[in-house]
């Protein structure tokens, strides 16, 4: 497969490694020289120092053989109008676009391709998502759902003191009488895929795996437990905390977001009483005229005391959807520290996700890694149902559907080779979801959830498809 970017930022300089990784043939377009002397440096493919919103370019770049055009520069009408230009010059790549601008992704709303976009991710959306997932999930942690799978992810931070520091992954939850399974640590700035013999340390953090119940009983042995969210305190009026506002309001939802995991989540809905805090004035009164069932506050939400003197200290959530991550983080830290049970933030710096679970905020979502996701699903959707980056990407979960005649249909799962450190997680088969065990024998239609390194997503997909 060939992949050419255009925009070598950090979202997708990131994008083109994790697809080099993959054996991927990626050209990327970068039209600052500087940057682009770098990343030719860095980066083991071709990297062209030119504008990418001309033919002249996207020619040497190799659209006409490109399979996946992805545009991530820093400016919407530079993303459109590349896109716009291979649609007309070459059909054959899949294109994808970068869109900060929420109008503009609603133009694809329309019957026909806008600007011949295949498909449009909206960093305000992807995030927001994320965050309501989360919401919908009890806000006691990030969540991984999948297409055809019930099971799900949860990270876990091990609390300070807790009795199983110490002990072997195979005696630590013994007296936890639910199913489930621990797919990856993260542990000194790095991931452990464990087995029974791997000991837990202070400081890990769990990716668990599991049905929404059982999960919600290995996070009350820890202490954490389920509860009605029904006052939530969004920080921030801007993109993000509009529409997470309508969401928690009931207000019809953006087609964008109807995946299949809100689908689900739907029938599980209640509206909740939701203050939006906001400190400037004028964006107070567009919120106002917009969520006339909200109470807006205008107040500096850094400024102290603003919980106490707002009446802010009897919610349940306060969720901190600024611009700006640093004051995200603090404004979580003193909801917790007053005594709200829940807080979830948003951030651009992927590395703040596992410093923020340390410090017991407990769902944070990266804008950044919220991208790279979506760009990664819809450029790897021919092979993969799902795909979600863990660690920087150093770690994919991948779902997929085996095919009759693959190599591992008809195979007991002990009797398959895998790539070192790959972990089968789930199963569906029909409408039955469970943890497989070495027992277990793959058969067509079978869709499985496996977590395992990057460059190893070809390998594993190639157990998965019937031989030609």
């Amino acid at each position: 497969m060939k992949t050419i970017i255009l925009g070598g930022g950090s979202v997708g300089s990131q994008i083109a490694q994790q697809l080099i990784d993959d054996k991927v043939d990626v050209v990327l377009i970068e039209e600052d020289p500087e940057k682009a002397r770098i990343l030719s440096n860095r980066l083991d493919c071709t990297v062209l120092n030119q504008q990418g919103n001309s033919l002249d370019a996207l020619r040497r770049a190799g659209c006409a053989s490109a399979d996946v055009f992805v545009a991530v520069t820093g400016s919407d009408e530079v993303n459109m109008v590349a896109c716009g230009l291979v649609s007309s010059e070459f059909p054959q790549p899949r294109k994808i676009a970068r869109i900060r601008s929420i109008n503009y992704s609603e133009a694809t709303l329309s019957s026909r391709k806008f600007l011949g976009i295949d498909a449009i991710v909206n960093p305000e959306i992807e995030a927001s998502r994320e965050l309501i997932q989360s919401i919908e999930h009890g806000a006691m942690s990030d969540v991984i759902l999948f297409s055809h799978s019930e099971l799900q992810i949860r990270n876990l931070p091990v609390p300070r003191g807790a009795k199983i520091i110490g002990a072997s992954m195979k005696d630590a939850f013994l007296e936890i009488d639910v199913t489930f399974l621990v797919a990856a640590i993260y542990r000194d700035d790095n991931y452990v895929i464990p087995d029974g013999n791997t000991d837990i340390r202070e400081n890990d953090i769990l990716y668990i795996v599991g049905k929404r119940d059982g999960l919600d009983e290995v996070f009350r042995a820890f202490g954490k437990h389920r509860q009605q969210l029904d006052k939530v305190v969004i920080v921030g009026g801007g993109k993000a905390g509009i529409l997470i506002a309508e969401h928690l309001l009931g207000y019809s939802r953006n087609p964008l977001q109807d995946r299949s995991w809100l689908q689900r989540l739907k029938t599980s809905f209640r509206q909740k009483h939701v203050v939006l805090v906001e400190r400037d004035a004028r964006k107070c009164k567009n919120l106002a005229q917009r969520f006339p069932e909200a109470l807006v506050v205008n107040a500096d939400i850094s400024e102290e005391g603003v919980f106490t003197e707002e009446n802010l200290t009897n919610s349940d959530l306060v969720l901190a959807v600024t611009d700006n991550q640093e004051l995200n983080i603090v404004t979580a830290l003193s909801a917790r520290s007053l005594g709200i049970p829940r807080s979830a933030v948003l951030v651009n710096n992927t590395n703040y996700a596992a410093i923020c679970s340390r410090l017991e905020i407990d769902t944070v979502t990266s804008v950044k890694q919220a991208v790279i996701n979506s760009v990664l699903y819809n450029i790897k959707r021919s092979g993969a149902q799902s795909v979600h980056s863990l660690f920087d990407g150093r770690l994919e979960v991948l779902e997929f559907r085996v095919e009759a005649g693959s190599r591992l249909a008809g195979r007991p799962l002990r009797a398959v080779r895998f790539p070192q450190d790959t972990l089968l997680l789930a199963v569906s088969r029909g409408e039955d979801h469970w943890i497989p065990g070495g027992d277990y024998i793959p058969q067509g239609n079978d869709t499985v959830v496996i977590i395992g390194k990057r460059e190893h997503a070809d390998t594993l997909q190639a157990l998965f498809v019937a031989a030609p």
